[in-house]
């Protein structure tokens, strides 16, 4: 009480009036928008739900709602409109081949997405769908004798939807050792995704992902000096105590081992690396840098809300550890599908470009054959030049290799393990044959 009747007359400082008020907090300017996905290809009556995200001058983003007025637009309304919502639909009677150019603009500040930062809906050869009564049939067909499938044997898939498995099967060549959604693999980068998810969710969404987590995790964070492993030469497990996410990262300065310090000559360039998202633990998610790699894996599907699901890290590397199942995997897919996993929201915001080559400045990516985009922790195929259509994935080194449909309405899997050869060849390989299955399951057509 005494110090407010000071206050208010001025006294105890020795100054006349009062304090100035502190200036306020600048307020964030939008300075673009950005539609998601960039390239998308759809059949006949297929829909889409577009996402528009403002950037702004102090470096953080934010999900822009039709209802705060952004509008869309269609440069061919008679093959692909789109609605006050951002849902675009192809027309039943579009031809193969057919394009559209979906543009947004926001009202408030006079801003549109320019060309590179708009959606490409191309017309597929597809009936109205997805499912057709012969998908799941095309689909098997296609894993057991599509070139690009029979080229990865053995191996399972499955595609499903928010609730359940639509259709699965085992991809064998003849008197080979079937794979099951039960078999248990090292999934390599598959790991990323899983990791992005974490975050997501323990933001609350992707509207409060701050301007760090995403440089983080679109890679373009400087610290890729780590590789795909943990260890090295000299930065080995303890003889004694817990190899956690911040043993590595906290050796000494000196020390040609530690894993936390950033290349200024890869700081706001996409640069595949392990070290992006451990560092982020390291710095941003206390509650489990310290964990090793025997807590890790319950610590992250607790914080995902999720039971059933059992993730087991080999070494405490959030990129690129994880052994898991197609059974694991996929409840995880799920789970984003529906929309109990945050993740939903953020597939396909903040795209970088991600190939090594012209028109991009990517430091290092394993893509290195189409032009993909890379965004919350997972790819966007979204070259059409290449006949991309535009689903996430996170196909990891060994083979295994989890999506979603670009549309958001179908997830899938392929789950194996090829420990020899190229390791992102063989994530690519997985790749290549998962279009054709995405495309077998929307035409009800053998591919």
């Amino acid at each position: 009480m005494f110090a407010s009747i000071l206050a208010s007359c001025g006294g105890g400082s020795g100054s006349s009036g009062t304090a100035p008020s502190p200036a306020p907090p600048p307020v964030a300017i939008l300075t673009s928008i950005v539609l998601s996905p960039l390239a998308v290809s759809l059949g006949p009556g297929g829909m889409v739900q577009l996402t528009v995200t403002g950037h702004y001058n102090d470096g953080s983003t934010a999900i822009l709602a039709p209802v705060s007025g952004v509008t869309f637009s269609s440069s061919n309304t008679t093959a692909v409109a789109v609605d006050a919502n951002g849902i675009a639909t192809v027309a039943t009677s579009a031809s193969a081949g057919a394009t559209a150019l979906i543009t947004a603009a926001d009202a408030a500040s006079g801003l549109a997405t320019s060309q590179a930062n708009s959606t490409i809906v191309s017309v597929g050869t597809t009936s109205v769908g997805p499912p057709t009564p012969d998908s799941g049939q095309a689909v098997s067909a296609t894993a057991q004798q599509n070139p690009y499938c029979t080229a990865i044997q053995p191996f399972y898939w499955e595609i499903g939807d928010a609730s359940e498995a639509l259709a699965s099967g085992s991809s064998t060549r003849a008197g080979g050792q079937p794979v099951t959604a039960a078999s248990r693999f090292l999934i390599a980068s598959a790991s990323k995704w899983i990791y992005g998810m974490y975050v997501v969710q323990q933001r609350g969404g992707v509207a409060h992902l701050t301007a760090a987590d995403i440089q983080f995790l679109t890679f373009r964070s400087g610290y890729s000096n780590m590789g795909s492993s943990t260890q090295g030469a000299t930065c080995t497990p303890p003889v004694s105590g817990a190899n956690s996410i911040n043993h590595c990262l906290s050796l000494p300065a000196s020390d040609p081992g530690r894993y936390g310090t950033q290349d200024p000559q890869t700081t706001g360039r996409f640069a595949y690396d392990s070290g992006h998202e451990e560092n982020h633990a390291g710095q941003f998610q206390p509650e489990i840098s310290d964990l090793d790699a025997a807590d890790l894996g319950s610590a992250i599907v607790a914080g995902l809300g999720l039971s059933g699901v059992t993730l087991d890290y080999t070494q405490p590397l959030l990129a690129g550890g994880i052994r898991a199942s197609a059974n694991d995997y996929t409840a995880l897919l799920r789970a984003v599908r529906s929309g109990r996993l945050y993740m939903l929201d953020a597939l396909g915001t903040d795209p970088v470009c991600a190939w090594v080559g012209p028109t991009c400045n990517a430091a290092r990516s394993p893509q290195q054959t189409e032009r993909w985009h890379y965004s919350i922790a997972h790819w966007v195929e979204d070259d059409i030049s290449q006949g991309n259509d535009g689903a996430f994935s996170s196909p990891g080194a060994f083979g295994f290799d989890p999506w979603i449909e670009a549309n958001k309405k179908y997830y899938g899997v392929i789950s194996r393990a090829a420990l020899a050869g190229n390791g992102n060849q063989q994530g690519f390989a997985s790749a290549l044959c998962s279009r054709q299955l995405r495309a077998a399951w929307e035409t009800g057509v053998q591919q």
